[in-house]
Order: C-alpha cells, then sequence, then structure tokens
C-alpha cells in the first residue's frame, strides 16, 4: 500500500517515448507465458510490512485467518514483508532467525488451506533512497529467503522482488538494482515465479516502459489506487499532500478513465504477450463509507474482468478492510462486489476449519459482546448498541492537583445508588487539569460512533449560571492522548441524565480506550453517577433512566448551553455548540484543537493556512445543522473568532461562510465573507434559505484558503429565526 502520494500524478511531459519503443522490443522478444493463475487474491495488509508485526493498528496474522479466507473464496494471499530492518546492512546480510521463522509460519498456514502465496519484499527502505548502493543487501536478503523456502511447490508460492519502487528507483536502475536478488532467486529457484512492478510506486502507467528480463517465468504487475483523490482522501500518511476528504466516485471522468485504463491493460498485453496482474487495489476506510467502498470495488473487477487479470485486494482486516475482526466478520457487500459469494445472512463470516491443538483459533469475536461477564450482558440485551464499559463501577482513576472527594451512597440517587463526589477547588488553566477516566471494554475503531450517558448533578458551582461544567472526550490514555468529540455538557442541580456522542476519526486500541471527563472548567462540586459508554448508537437512555429521572436536556435549548446573553433571545437553536465534532478537510494547511478558557464553551480551533488555495474552501470546517431545513426558513449564524496572524491588506483573518449540503455536489447558498481582527470577537451572519435540506444534511461552512493566515474559531451558534 502507498505511503506518499503517488509521483505518477506528474504531468504526461514528465513521460519520454524513447524507453516504450525500448521496452515493447525487449518484450516481444521474451515468449509469451501463461498468466499468473492469481485469481481473486487478498493482501495480509499491515501484518509484517510495518516496522514490527501489528502495527500500524494491525492485528498478529494467526492459522483461522487463512483458513476464514480460503472458506471466502479467495485463491490467492499476498503477504507483503519488511526485511530491512529484520537483517544486517553488512555482509552476510543476516536476517533474524526469529522473524524469518515467522514469516515460514505464515506462508505455511497459507498454504496449508490451499492457498497461493506471493510473498514479497515491502518498504525496504533504503533501496528506495540508493537504489544500486543497496542492491548487494537487498540480493543477500533474497538469497537467505530462498535458501529457506527451496523445496516449496512452485505452483503455490511465488516471489515478488520488491513493492512498489520510488523516488530513485526507477525504469533507468530498475533491473540493475534488482539483478543480485533475481540471480540469488534463479540459483534455488530457476523456474518459480518472480514478479516485478514497476517505477512511480508501480501505478497503471508504470506498465508502459517497464523494463523486464529476458524470463518467461518474470510477470509483470501495477497497483491501481485511482482515482487516487478519492481513494486515499485523508490519508495521513500521504502528508504533505494529502487528498481532501469529500471526493465523490464514480464521476463522469472517472468512468472515462477506467475505460482507458482497461484499454491501456488490453494493448499492455497484445504487445508484450505478458499479462499482469493488480497487485493492490482499495479504498481508505476512514473516510469513505463501507456502501461507497463496495461500489469502488464492484466497479473495478466488472471493469477489469474482461481482460483476464487477476486481482489482489487491500486488504484482509488491518487497513482499507474487507473483514471486522472485532465483530468476527465480512464486511458486508465487499466479497459479493469482487465475485465471491456473501455469508449466508449477509455479513457473518464463514465458519473456519478445525485448526491443531498446538496453533489453536482465536476467540470467534474479539468485539465486547464476547467478553461481558453474565451481568453485564443482561444489560446489554437491554440497550442499544454494544456495551464497553462497567457500569457497575465508579472506582475511575482520578487525578489533579486541585481535586478532593469521595464516593457517596443514598437511594435517591438515580442508576444504582452511588456516586463519585468531585470537589474542584478551583478552576484550572484547562479542563484537564482535573479530570477521571472510564476504562473502556474494547477498542475503538476510525468511523465508530461512540455514546456515552452519565447521571451527573451540581453540589456547587462558582459558574454565574449556577451550572457545573464536565469536558466529555473519548481518548487513547497513552501519549500522545488523541482524541476525539470534545464536548462540554453543562450539569444542573438535580440528577440528570446525559449524552454525548461522536463519530470517530481514529483507532484507539483496547488497552488505552477511556472516556475523560474534565472537571477543572469551574470552581465546583459535582456528583457523577452511573456511566454507560456504548459503540453503535446514537442515544442510550431507554433502561437507564428511571422514574425519578429526568431526561436528558434538549441540545436545541439555548437555556441549556453556555452562551453570551444577547443570543438567547434570537430563536430555536438548531446545532449543538458543545460538539466539536466538526468535518474538517483540504489540503490548503491543518487545523488542531485548543482548550481557550477565557471564551464561551471554552474550546476553539485554530486553522492555519500555509498559502491562498486555488480554491477557498482548500481548507475548510463544517457544522453539521440538526433539524430539517425548509425553503423560506431564515437563520442566524453567530461565529465567535479571532486572528492570530494574516497576510493581508489589514492583517486581519479573511473568513467565507455559506449553507450548504453535508454531501457532495454541496449545493447551497448565502455565500458570505468577514473578516476578524485579533480579539474575540462574535459575528452574525444571516441566512435565508433558497433550497430544503433533510435532518442532518445541511451544515454551515467556514473556508480559510482565501488567505495565508492563522485564524481560531471558538463555538458557532446557529439559530432558525422564523
Amino acid at each position: 500500500m502507498k505511503r506518499k502520494l503517488l509521483t505518477a500524478l506528474l504531468p504526461v511531459a514528465a513521460i519520454t517515448l524513447a524507453p516504450l519503443a525500448s521496452s515493447a522490443a525487449v518484450a516481444q522478444a521474451v515468449p509469451a507465458a501463461k498468466p499468473l493463475p492469481v485469481g481473486t487474491c487478498i493482501n495480509m495488509g499491515n501484518t509484517l510490512e510495518p516496522p514490527t508485526e501489528g502495527a500500524w493498528g494491525g492485528k498478529r496474522a494467526s492459522k483461522a485467518d487463512f483458513a476464514r479466507i480460503k472458506a471466502a473464496g479467495f485463491d490467492t494471499v499476498r503477504i507483503p514483508v519488511r526485511w530491512h530492518n529484520k537483517s544486517s546492512d553488512k555482509p552476510p546480510y543476516t536476517v533474524d532467525p526469529d522473524w524469518m521463522k515467522r514469516v515460514q509460519q505464515i506462508v505455511d498456514w497459507a498454504l496449508a488451506e490451499d492457498l497461493n502465496v506471493i510473498l514479497n519484499s515491502h518498504h525496504f527502505d533504503p533501496i528506495h533512497d540508493d537504489p544500486l548502493a543497496v542492491a548487494a543487501w537487498h540480493g543477500g536478503v533474497w538469497k537467505q529467503i530462498s535458501e529457506r523456502f527451496k523445496g516449496y511447490p512452485e505452483d503455490t508460492l511465488w516471489f515478488e522482488l520488491e513493492n512498489e519502487p520510488h523516488k530513485n528507483f526507477t525504469h533507468a536502475n530498475l533491473l540493475q538494482t534488482l539483478a543480485p536478488s533475481l540471480a540469488e532467486v534463479r540459483k534455488l529457484h530457476p523456474t518459480r515465479a518472480v514478479i516485478i512492478g514497476g517505477e512511480n510506486w508501480s501505478g497503471i502507467k508504470s506498465l508502459e516502459t517497464l523494463p523486464l528480463p529476458d524470463d518467461r517465468n518474470i510477470h509483470p504487475t501495477f497497483h491501481y489506487y485511482d482515482p487516487f483523490a478519492y481513494t486515499h482522501q485523508g490519508a495521513e500518511w500521504t502528508a504533505p499532500d494529502i487528498p481532501p476528504v469529500g471526493r465523490s466516485f464514480p464521476t463522469a471522468e472517472d468512468r472515462a478513465q477506467l475505460e482507458r485504463d482497461v484499454a491501456s491493460i488490453e494493448a499492455y498485453i497484445a504487445r508484450t504477450g505478458k499479462t499482469p496482474f493488480m497487485g493492490e487495489v482499495g479504498a481508505y476506510d476512514k473516510h469513505i463509507p463501507l456502501a461507497d467502498r463496495v461500489t469502488y470495488h464492484r466497479m473495478i473487477t466488472e471493469a477489469f474482468a474482461p481482460t483476464g487479470i487477476g486481482i489482489c485486494m487491500w486488504a484482509y482486516s488491518n487497513t482499507f478492510p474487507f473483514y471486522d475482526s472485532n465483530k468476527n466478520r465480512w464486511l458486508p457487500g465487499l466479497l459479493g462486489a469482487v465475485g465471491l459469494a456473501e455469508p449466508a445472512g449477509g455479513s457473518a463470516a464463514p465458519a473456519p476449519a478445525p485448526v491443531a491443538a498446538q496453533a489453536p483459533a482465536p476467540a470467534a469475536s474479539s468485539g465486547s459482546k464476547a467478553k461481558l461477564p453474565p451481568e453485564l450482558a443482561a444489560l446489554d440485551a437491554q440497550i442499544p448498541g454494544d456495551l464497553i464499559n462497567d457500569p457497575t463501577r465508579i472506582d475511575w482513576a482520578s487525578y489533579g492537583p486541585e481535586l478532593e472527594g469521595g464516593t457517596r451512597q443514598s437511594a435517591d440517587i438515580p442508576g444504582g445508588g452511588a456516586a463519585r463526589v468531585f470537589d474542584v477547588k478551583a478552576k484550572g488553566a484547562f479542563p484537564y487539569t482535573v479530570a477521571t477516566n472510564i476504562p473502556l471494554l474494547d477498542e475503538i475503531k476510525s468511523g465508530d460512533q461512540v455514546t456515552v450517558g452519565f447521571y451527573a448533578r451540581a453540589v456547587s458551582t462558582e459558574r454565574s449560571d449556577g451550572k457545573g461544567v464536565i469536558g466529555v472526550r473519548f481518548q487513547e490514555n497513552a501519549a500522545p492522548y488523541g482524541g476525539f468529540g470534545d464536548t462540554n455538557v453543562l450539569v444542573g442541580t438535580d440528577w440528570e441524565w446525559y449524552e454525548v456522542t461522536a463519530r470517530a476519526d481514529k483507532r484507539i486500541r483496547k488497552a488505552d480506550a477511556i472516556v475523560t471527563l474534565q472537571l477543572a472548567g469551574a470552581k465546583q462540586v459535582l456528583e457523577i453517577g452511573q456511566t454507560i459508554v456504548v459503540k453503535g448508537a446514537s442515544s442510550i437512555q431507554s433502561t437507564t433512566t428511571t422514574a425519578a429521572a429526568k431526561p436528558a436536556p434538549s441540545l436545541k435549548d439555548p437555556a441549556s448551553i453556555e452562551m453570551p446573553d444577547a443570543l438567547r433571545s434570537v430563536g430555536q437553536l438548531v446545532n449543538d455548540p458543545t460538539n466539536r465534532a466538526w468535518a474538517h478537510g483540504g489540503t490548503a494547511g491543518r487545523w488542531e484543537g485548543l482548550d481557550i478558557p477565557e471564551i464561551w464553551l471554552q474550546k476553539a480551533t485554530r486553522f492555519t493556512t500555509t498559502a491562498v488555495g486555488e480554491n477557498r474552501w482548500d481548507l475548510t470546517t463544517a457544522i453539521p445543522i440538526l433539524p430539517e431545513v425548509k425553503e423560506g426558513e431564515q437563520f442566524m449564524v453567530a461565529v465567535v473568532a479571532r486572528t492570530i496572524s494574516a497576510q493581508t491588506d489589514d492583517g486581519k483573518g479573511l473568513i467565507y461562510a455559506r449553507m450548504q449540503s453535508a454531501t457532495p455536489p454541496y449545493e447551497g447558498f448565502g455565500d458570505k465573507v468577514f473578516k476578524i481582527g485579533d480579539k474575540w470577537q462574535m459575528v452574525n451572519l444571516p441566512f435565508t434559505a433558497t433550497r430544503g435540506f433533510g435532518a442532518g444534511d445541511a451544515t454551515v461552512t467556514l473556508h480559510f484558503a482565501g488567505a495565508a493566515q492563522n485564524v481560531e474559531v471558538g463555538p458557532v451558534y446557529i439559530f432558525k429565526t422564523n
């Protein structure tokens, strides 16, 4: 899988025609070889090719994985392996014996399930920086791989010399660089299939000039992540040129390009007598909904089917996944999209064959349901979603220099009769200087909807509105303490049930997953009772509330939200200003969350535009509107913001605003522009709807790429005024 932006996106003028003629001449001199019978293939991505096994959010492979893959109907697995950090860079380039043993174990597991195996060298980083200088080291590693797999069946185990040549590793030096490795392989494997991909990350264009040795058992490969702006939208590892989130597929041009790409493969086969295979194809699950990924894979599979090429999906379970390891099921629709049968029931995983006692299969599910004790399972059955904490415990880890308290038991405390008392002696410089952490029982995956609900009341507070304040954040309890869903909850003096829901924009492993309640937003005494956390539901309520408990406060009631007094009579609040899970995007800069104690709700986001964008929305954010928007309705949007620096004539920040759809093609109305100074100020923007939107389909977007600038946006309040 790509770790950087495709350099194949360089202008076409960067490709000369002379190598094409040379390559064609070489290819025509090679007798036609049978296509490599790859069939339908899947990559074991983020397994053995990260710096350590299971890094990059991956899981260790097990024998059961290959039984499951075979049962699903796949013909081949591609096993990417990182070798350079497991070997010496000095002769004889010794590979770590334990690493070689682990690679062999995984290959054996796959072959035992009657799967074809492509074993490669993946992310051999030094060879891309200095190809010829590293060629001997690379060859020394392949000498040891060849020795380890001597005698393995040639019709089911194939070698791929190096994944995605790029940077300084080009067609000009490709054959010379790979010569030592190929020579070592051919000493012990004279007729085993060997796979070679081309420059520029082995994109489809690389086939036009790909040079190949005069060897009938060499097979070309290419990777297909096109259009890259769609498949890698928001992919952090492509920085600094991260494709912006929000690209849809297919556009009319996407369809036309797909036709051209299929035609180019047909032309390559006719010209060279060799049938390449697609070694990787996929779309990033973090920002692309599952239904859209299904559409993408179906279109690619169906389009290339007439060429007869094999196609290898990226990937099994760890990135761009086909299989959900937490729920022990194939993701619905993806198997069908690539021509395999969907499991019975639509998503249940096919039962893998029994495995040997010395290598037992993992538990049926790593999700929370499989691990809950009976008393929690009973509660889980009564509430929406999947329970991922233990609501019977309130002995949470708490910290802070100004914190005192204990526990209190009383029959009048809803949800179990017990509560933690938090006596915050002084307001902190940041809300998190006093906090309590609720441990979770399962990991959080990117895209998961997570909801926390809790009983709470304010015993006393120094806030002018008489309410306590709790900052809620879903977070990893390990450096760098990444998290999401930052929301301030205002707590009244009576026991009430409060909820916060957010969509995860990152993976947090189970060992580090917590909900943190930040308490230093005021000098206050709070009591917090039973707390429930679920995945896959936007509300808990139902059985958690008792007859004596009040329902959750309405997020549309201005009285329940901290805001300037002048806004309280404006109209109906139609967004949740406490929830800052806004949709940020764009390639013209970056953003970061901030704690700003001196403004309403104490939270802000800093948007840094590094250069004026080609479009003003090249750095943007979108604030969701909760209810339906009807044509003719009037709105007022209050934006609290300030400028840190701006390269404008007057030094003021420049922000564009509009009301628009949350989905492509982002149709909207009311385009406005305003400037802000270096002091916090509130700007009021009127809008009149010229079209309607369904509930949850509309946003207020702010665009920052009209100037090189550094601006901070605090709370945004959206009101319907008629």
